[in-house]
C-alpha cells in the first residue's frame, strides 16, 4: 500500500511541476522493484507492459550485492604455465576494454535518458525505469573495471616474479611463431578470395550462396583472430626470454608486440594496447632497472618515430603509369637534380679555367665544349631523375609520340630553334666573339650561344636575341668567321681638273703615315686606291684599307678614322673637294624677257 502511495505522490508531483529524475526509482532495492512491478498499470499496452517488467527485472538482478571474485594463483614454475598466465592476463584486459566500452555507452544513454526526462510535460515510468537501468549498469560496471585492475596487478607480479625460473624453449618458439605467420599469410589469401565471391555473388543476386559465403568469411576471420592470439603470445615468450637474458632485444620484441597490436588488434579490444604496454615496462623495470628501462624505451621510441616518418614519406602522393611517387622520392629525385645542376654548373667554370690558362683553346671552342657538356649532364641526370622516381624509361617512347603530337601543334618553333642550336655548334658557322650582321640595322659581337637562340651585343650595348632558326634559314654575314681582317672601302671624290695619279699617291702617303698597328700589310693585302668613276661634279674614288684586329668590330668609328686622314691630305695639297655642279642651257626664251632684260 506505502508503495502505491510513493508511486501516485510522485506521478501528481511530476505533473504538477513538470517531469523530472525520480530518485527513489533511482536508488530503489530489490524489494522496491518487485512490489513496484505487481503496481504496473495492467491496462497499458502489451509492449509497454512488458518492457517495463523485464527493465525491473533487470534493475532487481543489478540491485543484488556484487560480489567480487577474488583470485590466488601459484607462481608459474614452467613455460605452459607461464603461457596460461599470460592468456589469463589477456583475457582480463578484453574484459576490462570490454566493460570500459560498456560504462561509456551507458554513460551516453544515461545522458541521453535524462535530457529526454525533462524535455517530457508529464511522468513517463519507461524512461524513468531506463535512467534507473543506465545508472545501476554504470555502477556495476565501474565495480567490474577495479575488479578486472587488481586481477591484472595480480597476474602481473606473476609474470614479473616467475620469469628467473622459467626455462624457454626458443627453437621451439620461433618454429612455431614461423609457423603461424605462414597460417596467417593462409588464411588472409583465403579471406581475399571469399570477398571476391562475394562481390560476385552479389552481382548476380545469388543470396543462397552469399549467406553461406558470409558465413564462411565469418569462420576465417574467428580463426585469424586465434592466430593473431596465438602469435601476440609466441612473441610475449620470446620478450620474457631476452628479458630474462637480459638482452638488448628485449626492447625491439616490446615494440614488435605493441606494433602487431596496434595493427591487428579488433577495435573495440583498443585499450589492451594499454595493459600491455604498461605490463611490459613494469617487467622491464622490475628486471632491468628503472635507468635501463628509460635508455631502452628511448632508443626504441626514436627507432619508432623514425619508422613513422619513414612511413609518411614513402606514401605514394599520386601515381604517374601506375608507379607511385612518394615524399621521398620526390626527394631524392630533386636532390640528384640540384646535384647534377652545381655539377653541370662546376663542368662550365672548369672548362672556363682551362681555356683562360691556355692558348689553344679559343673563346668559341670553350662555349661548345662548355654547353655540350652542360647539356649533356642535364641529360644524364633527367635519366637518373627518372629512373629514381620508377618511371620505366622504355615509356619515354609514349612521351616522345606525344611530344611530336605536340610540336606538329605548337612546339615546333621551339623545337627548331633546338636543333638549329646544335647545328651552329657543331658547325661552328657563328661563335663566340664573331662579329656579325644580320641585316643593316643588325650587327654586333656574338656573346652567348644557347640551345634556343644566341645573344649578340651591339656597339651601342645593346643584347639583341636572335633565334637560331633564323641564323640557319636566312642570311648572315659573319665579319670574323675565320679571321679578323676586314678590307674596308672608303668612297671620296675631287674636283675635275685634279691628276688622279696625284690623289693616288697623296691619299696613300696619309695612310702610311698614320702609323697604325691595325692595317695589315702583306703580298695579296694592302692599302690602295682606285678611281671608280667620273661622276656629275667629281671625280670619286676609294680608298681599300686592310685592317686587323678590334677595329673592325668598330666599322664607323674605323671608317671616320680614314675619312679624316683623307679629308687632311687632300686639304693640305689644295685639291678642291667639290659640292654638287649643274651646267644650265638655254636653248629657247620668251620675247617679253628678251625686251624686260634689255631695258635692265
Amino acid at each position: 500500500m506505502i508503495y502505491r502511495l510513493i508511486f501516485f505522490i510522485f506521478i501528481q508531483t511530476t505533473l504538477f511541476y513538470g517531469a523530472d529524475i525520480n530518485n527513489t526509482i533511482t536508488t530503489g532495492n530489490q524489494e522496491f522493484y518487485t512490489k513496484l512491478e505487481k503496481n504496473l498499470d495492467q491496462n497499458q499496452t502489451k509492449d509497454i507492459l512488458n518492457l517495463q517488467q523485464t527493465l525491473l527485472s533487470k534493475l532487481k538482478e543489478l540491485s543484488k550485492n556484487y560480489r567480487e571474485k577474488n583470485i590466488s594463483i601459484a607462481l608459474p614454475s614452467n613455460q605452459q604455465e607461464y603461457e596460461d598466465t599470460f592468456r589469463s592476463y589477456l583475457d582480463e584486459s578484453i574484459n576490462k576494454s570490454k566493460y570500459h566500452n560498456q560504462l561509456l555507452e551507458n554513460q551516453q544513454n544515461l545522458i541521453l535518458m535524462r535530457n529526454q526526462i525533462k524535455e517530457d510535460s508529464k511522468v513517463d515510468l519507461t524512461k524513468e525505469l531506463f535512467y534507473a537501468f543506465y545508472n545501476k549498469s554504470i555502477d556495476r560496471l565501474k565495480k567490474q573495471i577495479l575488479e578486472t585492475k587488481k586481477h591484472l596487478d595480480i597476474y602481473q607480479n606473476s609474470l614479473i616474479h616467475s620469469i628467473p625460473n622459467i626455462t624457454f624453449d626458443i627453437e621451439e618458439n620461433q618454429k612455431k611463431l614461423k609457423n603461424i605467420d605462414k597460417s596467417i599469410q593462409d588464411i588472409k589469401e583465403k579471406e581475399k578470395i571469399l570477398k571476391l565471391k562475394i562481390e560476385q555473388s552479389k552481382l548476380i543476386n545469388n543470396e543462397k550462396n552469399l549467406k553461406k559465403l558470409q558465413d564462411k568469411i565469418e569462420e576465417i576471420r574467428a580463426k585469424k583472430q586465434q592466430l593473431f592470439r596465438q602469435k601476440l603470445k609466441f612473441n610475449f615468450l620470446l620478450f620474457s626470454q631476452s628479458l630474462q637474458n637480459k638482452d638488448k632485444k628485449t626492447f625491439t620484441y616490446k615494440q614488435n608486440m605493441v606494433n602487431f597490436i596496434e595493427k591487428h588488434h579488433e577495435a573495440q579490444y583498443v585499450l589492451v594496447k594499454d595493459d600491455l604496454k604498461k605490463l611490459f615496462r613494469n617487467m622491464e623495470k622490475e628486471i632491468l632497472g628503472t635507468i635501463k628501462t628509460f635508455e631502452g624505451e628511448s632508443s626504441e621510441e626514436i627507432k619508432v618515430q623514425l619508422l613513422k616518418v619513414w612511413d609518411i614519406v614513402n606514401q605514394p602522393l599520386f601515381f604517374i603509369n601506375k608507379t607511385p611517387l612518394s615524399i621521398f622520392k620526390l626527394f631524392i629525385a630533386l636532390f640528384i637534380f640540384v646535384i647534377g645542376f652545381f655539377v653541370a654548373k662546376f663542368y662550365k667554370h672548369y672548362i672556363k679555367n682551362i681555356s683562360s690558362h691556355s692558348k689553344s683553346i679559343t673563346e668559341s671552342t670553350q662555349t661548345l665544349l662548355a654547353n655540350l657538356g652542360h647539356y649533356f649532364i642535364f641529360l644524364i641526370t633527367l635519366f637518373i631523375v627518372l629512373n629514381v622516381l620508377g618511371i620505366d624509361l622504355s615509356s619515354i617512347a609514349l612521351v616522345a609520340g606525344a611530344l611530336s603530337v605536340g610540336i606538329g601543334f605548337g612546339l615546333q618553333n621551339i623545337i627548331s630553334n633546338f636543333v638549329s642550336g646544335i647545328i651552329l655548334m657543331l658547325e661552328r658557322s657563328v661563335k663566340i666573339g664573331d662579329y656579325i650582321e644580320i641585316d643593316e640595322d643588325t650587327r654586333g659581337l656574338v656573346t652567348d650561344i644557347k640551345m634556343r637562340s644566341i645573344t649578340v651585343n651591339t656597339n651601342s650595348n645593346i643584347d639583341i636575341t636572335i633565334p637560331n632558326q633564323s641564323l640557319i634559314e636566312n642570311q648572315v654575314i659573319n665579319w670574323s668567321m675565320n679571321d679578323r681582317i676586314k678590307r674596308f672601302e672608303i668612297p671620296f671624290g675631287v674636283a675635275y681638273g685634279t691628276s688622279p695619279q696625284k690623289v693616288i699617291e697623296v691619299v696613300l702617303k696619309a695612310v702610311e703615315n698614320t702609323n697604325s698597328k691595325n692595317i695589315l700589310k702583306t703580298k695579296d693585302r694592302y692599302t690602295r686606291v682606285v678611281m671608280t668613276e667620273m661622276g656629275d661634279s667629281s671625280v670619286n674614288f676609294e680608298l681599300f684599307v686592310w685592317i686587323t684586329g678590334k677595329d673592325i668590330f668598330s666599322p664607323k668609328r674605323t671608317t671616320s678614322k680614314f675619312l679624316i686622314v683623307i679629308y687632311e691630305a687632300l686639304y693640305e695639297n689644295n685639291i678642291e673637294i667639290p659640292f654638287p655642279q649643274q651646267d644650265i642651257h638655254i636653248r629657247s626664251i620668251d620675247s617679253e624677257i628678251t625686251t624686260i632684260l634689255g631695258k635692265k
